[in-house]
């Protein structure tokens, strides 16, 4: 009986803590977004909140935090309390390319990265009577006199023709926009050759007949242009990775990052948020668990000095 007793306050402890870890979340989960209000970067995460919100039984705030290029959130989600109240939504080129080409209060460090949430994709359209209809159409162009200007937003999508040029001894000529939409006008108006943008920007123009869409800059076909071949299937090893994944600031305690990191899995697996960002947007999931996202994360860095050492070069041409 002396025994039992003894044992008692490790049993209470044991059983109080396995209450505690089974009770995250108690309250309200915020998640942190890059851009405004608006756009399809916060479309995706109001969607992606009301699906986890539903998975948690508690609410899950948005809370959009646009600013220095994409870093100012994660800044912020750095600085976070880590109790696993607080996630973000974590871009793989803010993190891979722009924080080299700024200084950034943050460093890959002072995350734990949950898991991936969605894949961006990207194409390159023409106007409809142009004389481009493929890749090697594009290429050609670029060997002649007049080369190719291309409109583009800035890093990533100016990332192919960037290595096109590296690799053909092509010349291709970035203007650049302040937004997609401006890039995409451009095109219409014949300002410039090419542009590349996510499919939601053009894809009604595509069925209208305004424009033509000539590659897949992603590493898939987009769901939207399924039987339009990628760079890479026409000759050209180029590509973009546009993942998004979810993170919370390193250091959470270890059964809210359980939680959150199964919670995270099951929306992205689930067949209302699939088909909302093949509808919405025509980009799919990117079903990555944390482990596999933090590799493809440190392997992007590296690659991304290259890329970084490119633009550079460019500019000064």
């Amino acid at each position: 009986m002396q025994c039992s007793l003894a044992l008692l306050p490790f049993a209470l402890a044991a059983v109080l803590g396995s209450a505690q870890a089974a009770s995250f979340p108690e309250r309200s989960v915020s998640v942190t977004v890059p851009y405004g209000a608006g756009g399809s970067t916060d479309g995706i995460a109001r969607k992606f909140a009301t699906l986890l919100s539903a998975e948690l039984r508690q609410p899950v705030v948005v809370l959009n935090q646009p600013g220095a290029s994409g870093t100012l959130h994660l800044a912020n989600l750095a600085r976070a309390r880590p109790d696993g109240y607080t996630i973000g939504f974590y871009f793989y080129s803010t993190v891979t390319f722009t924080s080299q080409l700024m200084k950034v209060a943050f460093k890959q460090e002072d995350f734990d990265l949950l898991g991936g949430v969605a894949e961006f994709s990207y194409g390159m359209v023409v106007p409809a009577d142009s004389p481009i209809r493929t890749v090697r159409d594009l290429v050609d162009r670029a060997k002649t006199p007049q080369g190719v200007f291309y409109g583009v937003t800035g890093a990533p999508n100016n990332f192919p023709f960037l290595r096109l040029q590296k690799a053909t001894g092509g010349r291709f000529d970035q203007v650049t926009y302040k937004s997609s939409a401006e890039s995409i006008a451009a095109v219409l108006g014949k300002q410039v050759d090419v542009a590349l943008q996510g499919p939601s920007e053009y894809a009604e123009l595509v069925k209208a007949g305004k424009l033509r869409f000539i590659a897949s800059a992603s590493d898939f076909r987009l769901p939207w242009f399924p039987d339009v071949p990628t760079l890479k299937e026409q000759g050209y090893d180029v590509g973009i990775s546009g993942v998004i994944g979810m993170a919370a600031p390193r250091g959470i305690p270890a059964d809210a990052r359980a939680v959150l990191a199964a919670t995270v899995a099951k929306v992205v697996a689930s067949a209302e948020y699939r088909d909302f960002l093949t509808n919405e947007f025509g980009i799919k999931t990117y079903p990555a668990d944390g482990p596999t996202f933090a590799r493809l994360i440190e392997r992007g860095f590296g690659t991304m000095q290259e890329m970084v050492r490119l633009q550079n070069q460019s500019l000064r041409n």
